[in-house]
């Protein structure tokens, strides 16, 4: 899809401008109808440079705005106090533009659609939807609660994988270290000696010497073979095949289907209990899933919601996503509550994800621990075949 800038009024004469992703003009322009907005001009987007501000000021940012307008602020008066008041020089010009675009007639989705690099799509529809029902306060306080929610998430994946991480580094340093530095003190003894080295030791030599002079290639060769993956996962076939096979191993498809299901869960569930449409929001949802394999299984779900049929029908049907999913909407359809039963899903599927990741770094601490241990030994073995061989040596 490509990036088109519009510009459209609505049935009461307002201006609306902003940016949408569509196949085509014609497909951005149709997008606009269905939306009842009548296009003025549509064009390509030109692309510009994404602005990298930390995702702290933007979900700071919406909560400063929910509490000012809660309290009674006008718009532009809150952006203009939070403009002021920030400590971030870009993001600060952000806020200040935006205030400025406020200011000359533009709603706040309107002026906010100019930044998606910043705030993201989904803060576009859900202020929009807080505008149309007037419910803007709530909704930025909702956005950015779920805005802190998806980072403590995310922070949380991040740290579990530190210790391990760390562990595993220094072992292999150590291991260096040993190769490198102490195994060949042991060549340079038996060198002086003419004696024979024993086999084990002299693996250990060869590799710490091949280590000394060529280990400097390891870093160019993983530089090398990690930007031929990026450029390889760029290709949809290449990463359509990539997605299946991480799907189908049991170590990461767990891991893989309750981290996709929390964010879907969470986005979908956030934006239906801020007034966004079920199709807007079941594609915007179905847009952050990244495995291509579960996306896919999804498509159908826009044509079983426009023929009548419920949402938990279509989850128990497909094979892909777990039991409980389809259990727990169908409960929540019948209640009438699917917002929050859909936010509930995603707490259960967050907690599940934690106790797997536990559950795999508890055994991955003793594997590296043991893994390590084997190399020390053989390495340790290797030193005392050497200074058995010199007691045979005869003068």
């Amino acid at each position: 899809m490509a990036s088109f800038q519009y510009q459209a009024r609505d049935s009461g004469g307002a201006t609306h401008r902003g940016v949408m992703e569509a196949l085509s003009e014609s497909d951005a322009a149709r997008k606009l109808k269905a939306g009842k907005l009548f296009p003025i001009s549509i064009k390509a987007a030109t692309r510009t440079r994404k602005r990298r501000i930390p995702e702290e000021h933007v979900i700071r940012f919406f909560f400063d705005l929910s509490d000012l307008m809660v309290a009674g602020l006008p718009l532009d008066r809150a952006l203009s106090l939070i403009s002021s008041n920030q400590t971030h020089k870009r993001f600060q010009r952000v806020v200040q533009e935006l205030f400025e675009s406020v200011q000359a007639g533009n709603d706040l989705s309107g002026a906010m659609s100019q930044y998606r690099d910043v705030f993201g799509a989904l803060s576009d529809h859900m202020i929009r939807a807080g505008e149309a029902s007037g419910t803007l306060g709530p909704i930025l306080k909702r956005l950015a609660r779920y805005l802190e929610q998806r980072r403590a998430f995310r922070q949380t994946m991040v740290s579990a994988m530190v210790y391990p991480a760390i562990l595993l580094s220094t072992s292999t340093v150590s291991v260096v270290i040993l190769l490198v530095y102490v195994i060949p003190r042991f060549a340079q003894i038996f060198h002086e000696l003419n004696q024979p080295v024993p086999l084990l030791t002299q693996l250990m030599i060869d590799t710490g010497l091949w280590l000394r002079d060529y280990g400097w290639a390891i870093p160019l060769v993983a530089l090398a073979a990690a930007f031929s993956a990026k450029y390889l996962l760029r290709r949809p076939g290449v990463r359509k095949a990539l997605d299946k096979f991480l799907f189908r191993v049991p170590f990461s498809r767990y891991l893989i289907l309750f981290s996709e299901m929390t964010r879907f869960c969470q986005t979908l569930g956030t934006m239906i209990e801020a007034g966004v449409p079920l199709l807007r929001a079941l594609t915007l949802g179905q847009g952050l899933i990244m495995n291509g394999l579960l996306r896919e299984s999804m498509n159908p779900l826009h044509q079983e919601i426009k023929a009548g049929r419920s949402m938990s029908n279509f989850f128990r049907s497909q094979p892909a996503f777990p039991p409980r999913m389809g259990t727990m909407l169908r409960i929540s359809e019948e209640q009438g509550n699917l917002g929050p039963g859909l936010l509930s899903l995603s707490e259960y599927f967050e907690k599940e994800i934690q106790r797997r990741l536990q559950r795999i770094m508890t055994m991955a601490e003793p594997m590296v621990i043991l893994l390590t241990g084997g190399f020390v030994g053989i390495i340790v073995m290797s030193m005392f075949s050497a200074i058995f061989g010199i007691n045979n040596i005869k003068f």
